[in-house]
């Protein structure tokens, strides 16, 4: 939840590597930011100021600790239930951030940050929606690839028509992987450079693990109205976002409340677009 009016926000985040499974039996040593894929989820309201810190820690080997009480939400989420169970690990290499959410120069604030080095950049959110982030490196697929991604959620200054009837709210982030067994040690998967660049995923998952959302299924109450914010990474393939049983009564199209869709049965996502999708659970049951 946000608290009213417009806000200045201190973000921090590290750039490390982690060793962590993407589904059962595969695991592989992961770029990430702040030690999880997809990274934290950032949340603010359009017309707040972001004064974002970035350090480049991946020369390290880093433990992700359990948050303090009172942390992000996100963080916390992470450590009750974290299917990747994460492993430091120290993986050398320059990277960067891309803030889809941010309207600033690029050619300085996404610049490259070597190993030990930090930047620090503001910016204001000028557009509501639902956007991603992503190390903006050459070869980008490469960095998105291994794991470099997260989302933003700029809520509109006036909120959502729908806020009042909403129910629940949830982040899902559908991306792909593009793995295969390592040489040295078939357990520990590396990234298959050529099977992404010719668009043949190993694992297409959603919050960053094969069974992220059918170990914990999302719940809702019958009737309830339920809000989806759905960003598709990718790097490469387009989602075809359906739920069986069910009709997205209304759709905001990359989160701005100016697209505003009804009665949609399929919302198509290309790589890097964004939605918030609405539904009311018309009764107990599965809805996949």
């Amino acid at each position: 939840a946000l608290r009213p009016g417009n806000r200045t926000h201190d973000v921090w985040m590290g750039t490390i590597a982690q060793q962590i499974e993407i589904a059962p039996g595969v695991r592989y040593e992961a770029w990430t930011f702040g030690g999880s894929v997809p990274g934290p989820v950032l949340h603010v309201r359009e017309g707040d100021r972001v004064r974002f810190t970035m350090k480049n820690r991946s020369a390290e080997k880093v433990s992700v600790a359990e948050p303090s009480r009172g942390s992000a939400p996100f963080l916390a989420q992470v450590a009750e239930a974290n299917p990747k169970a994460p492993l430091p690990a120290a993986v050398p290499m320059h990277h960067s951030i891309d803030i889809h959410a941010a309207t600033v120069a690029p050619d300085d604030k996404w610049r490259m940050v070597m190993p030990g080095e930090s930047i620090r950049f503001e910016w204001v959110a000028n557009y509501p929606g639902v956007y991603t982030y992503h190390c903006g490196v050459p070869p980008v697929l490469q960095h998105v690839a291994m794991g470099q991604y997260g989302m933003v959620v700029v809520s509109p200054r006036d909120g959502y028509p729908t806020d009042r009837d909403v129910k629940r709210e949830y982040v899902v982030v559908q991306s792909e992987f593009y793995l295969r067994a390592g040489e040295k040690d078939e357990d520990l998967h590396v990234l298959d450079f050529a099977a992404a660049s010719n668009k043949q995923p190993s694992h297409v998952v959603f919050n960053g693990h094969q069974t992220a959302l059918t170990d914990r299924p999302l719940l809702a109450r019958a009737g309830e109205r339920v809000r989806l914010y759905v960003h598709n990474i990718g790097p490469n393939d387009q989602s075809s976002t359906h739920l069986i049983g069910a009709i997205f009564d209304r759709v905001f199209y990359e989160g701005n409340p100016q697209n505003d869709w009804r009665g949609m049965q399929t919302v198509s996502l290309g790589a890097s677009n964004g939605a918030v999708l609405e539904f009311i659970a018309p009764e107990e049951g599965d809805y996949v």
